[in-house]
């Protein structure tokens, strides 16, 4: 596979390298941005780069703000080093102004900065309030708003596509069953909370409680008492539905891991045998070996839903 990363520089010049002597790329779909650790081989000495963009096979995977670069002299050749995160990594580092926002919409949620790079869809509909938390990050109103909107959870696609809705394409990426490496199954129960208990307005409580049979069936007590939560005001059991989700995220996994890549994005239709399912998360790997995928698919009450 060819493999070329263009590298930008803050006075506006770039380069391509394209002796890559190992990379990993990981997209998930609970994280707001990608990660990228990459090294290239080079003749001389590179400036410091400000921005990456990763290609493999002419295809653009990765297009992110370099965090962490060094260039070092060994064996008679320069190792360029690079860590890099996606530019939506910029809805966790930017705040909005704490209190309600009423009438929201994402275009107005996503105007408040200029964000580069950052796609969106402009005409999703509008909810009638969020309320941000004081030291609240964008992600964490993107997140309020997307559940009021329609109960799910947002995700980022290739290369900074911030997506509120389930991907609806039918037709699967298949997956090569000869190039399977290994296959297995795993669940996560570390975040799992058995019952919450939120106080009323008043700092009272006993009105607003809610149990997950989840934990319930795994003999799992972890309770927590929370004040009312301002965010779901008009509908306070909201605010007990939607933590005992987060705390279901990644219940039951299987992952698969081939050698290649096949194209496949965050929330695409894959295939290999009987197992039909969204991809949630993409491990890609690159060495001297060649490449390897990681494919894992979560179902939770966000992903790969019954």
């Amino acid at each position: 596979m060819n493999i070329r990363c263009v590298l930008h520089n803050p006075d506006g010049t770039e380069y391509t390298v394209s002796r890559c002597l190992r990379f990993t790329l990981l997209r998930e779909r609970y994280q707001a941005f990608a990660t990228l650790y990459a090294q290239f081989l080079t003749d001389e000495p590179l400036e410091a780069p400000c921005e990456a963009r990763f290609m493999l096979d002419g295809l653009l995977l990765h297009d992110g703000c370099i965090e962490h670069a060094e260039c070092v002299r060994e064996a008679g050749h320069y190792v360029l080093r690079i860590s890099s995160r996606s530019f939506t990594a910029a809805l966790t580092r930017n705040q909005l102004v704490p209190g309600l926002h009423f009438a929201v919409t994402l275009q107005s949620l996503m105007e408040t900065y200029d964000l580069p790079k950052i796609t969106y869809d402009t005409s999703m509909p509008e909810i009638n309030y969020i309320f941000v938390r004081e030291n609240a990050v964008m992600w964490d109103s993107i997140m309020a708003y997307n559940y009021k909107l329609n109960g799910g959870f947002p995700y980022i696609r290739v290369p900074n596509l911030l997506c509120m809705t389930p991907q609806t394409g039918a037709e699967p990426v298949l997956l090569p069953a000869d190039a399977v490496r290994s296959m297995s199954e795993d669940g996560n129960c570390s975040e799992m909370l058995s019952r919450i208990d939120m106080a009323d307005l008043a700092g009272e409580y006993g009105k607003f409680t809610h149990s997950n049979p989840e934990a319930v069936s795994r003999n799992i007590v972890r309770v927590r008492q929370i004040l009312f939560d301002r965010q779901y005001a008009y509908h306070p059991d909201d605010a007990l539905v939607w933590r005992i989700a987060l705390s279901n995220r990644r219940l039951r996994t299987r992952s698969v891991t081939y050698t290649g890549y096949c194209g496949e994005d965050i929330e695409d239709l894959v295939q290999l045998g009987d197992l039909t399912a969204r991809v949630s998360r993409i491990r890609i790997t690159g060495d001297q070996n060649g490449i390897r995928t990681e494919d894992t698919f979560y179902f939770d009450p966000f992903c790969n839903t019954p």
